[in-house]
């Protein structure tokens, strides 16, 4: 029996998506097909393809926001519409997370893209500098 790659299991998830296709029988699915070929520790892995794939699409992306605050409902808007430019997509969903090690700025990380425009970084990129 030939190995179905987590690539070819990623496409026909997110064909099976975009034709509306519930997301937990995707989901049966893709377990099934994991637990079967003795691979369901690339759960994970499997679950970041299937988002490279959406937004490498087009149509979706899930965004990781890291900040040093929450933010604000103007900034959440704008960074919204931000990232929505940037990927291209035509939908995107923020999860954000606070980190005080940031000091300040944001970090945003999606399935294909990341910006880093925190003071943290900055502080570190300076560091190598001098």
């Amino acid at each position: 029996m030939n190995k179905v790659s987590r690539r070819e299991l990623a496409h026909y998830a997110a064909d099976q998506l975009l034709s509306d296709v519930s997301g937990s029988k995707v989901a049966k699915q893709l377990a099934a097909v994991l637990v079967s070929s003795q691979r369901a520790d690339e759960a994970e892995l499997l679950a970041n393809d299937i988002a490279w794939e959406l937004e490498s699409r087009g149509k979706f992306t899930a965004a990781k926001v890291t900040s040093a605050h929450s933010l604000s409902p103007s900034l959440r808007k704008q960074l919204l519409a931000a990232v929505k430019q940037a990927t291209a997509v035509e939908a995107v969903e923020l999860e954000e997370f606070t980190d005080s090690a940031v000091l300040g700025g944001l970090r945003v990380e999606t399935a294909v893209h990341s910006w880093d425009e925190t003071v943290a970084r900055r502080l570190n990129d300076l560091r190598g500098v001098i």
